[in-house]
């Protein structure tokens, strides 16, 4: 479980780099073509938010092959003290996915709010479309994320 756990991290970095990647893509793509000011709005969280994605999933992509051996060793060598430790990180990454998911219901929230309150296509309604995109997506992307982790959590306790 340790290593399969570890392995869909890895490929969740790779899906989050791809992500942003995808994101700073489009945002920069669309910045660069000088278009209305709707597309300059649409691009700064396309951008912001796609780098954050790149260094978060770039970060977790790299560090998963080293966490799954380190625990994975000190599973064989200390049981207890794998239970106590990985359970004390495990607890501390799902209250962390609690605060990302609430804000990225905030992006969805002001996003689809700035849309509904704008008529215009201007550079307001243009950030509230990006922030409602990445909002939308990276809610889904940690759903799953989320419930891998409280899978991971579960065989945890259970050693």
């Amino acid at each position: 479980m340790i290593l399969s756990y570890f392995l869909a991290e890895k490929q969740g970095g790779f899906i989050a780099m791809a992500i942003g990647i995808a994101a700073c893509a489009v945002g920069g793509g669309v910045l660069l073509s000088a278009g209305a000011p709707f597309y300059t709005g649409l691009s700064i969280p396309l951008v912001v938010i796609g780098i954050i994605q790149i260094m978060t999933g770039a970060s977790v992509a790299r560090r998963s092959d080293f966490q799954a051996d380190d625990l994975e060793k000190l599973r064989a060598d200390s049981p207890a003290e794998f239970r106590r430790l990985e359970s004390a990180r495990m607890e501390a990454v799902l209250r962390n996915f609690v605060r990302i998911k609430w804000l990225e219901v905030v992006f969805i929230v002001l996003g689809f709010a700035i849309l509904l309150l704008n008529q215009e296509l201007n550079f307001t309604k243009g950030l509230g479309v990006g922030l409602l995109s990445q909002g939308v997506v990276m809610l889904l992307f940690d759903i799953f994320a989320e419930k891998r982790g409280r899978a991971y959590e579960e065989f945890v306790k259970n050693q």
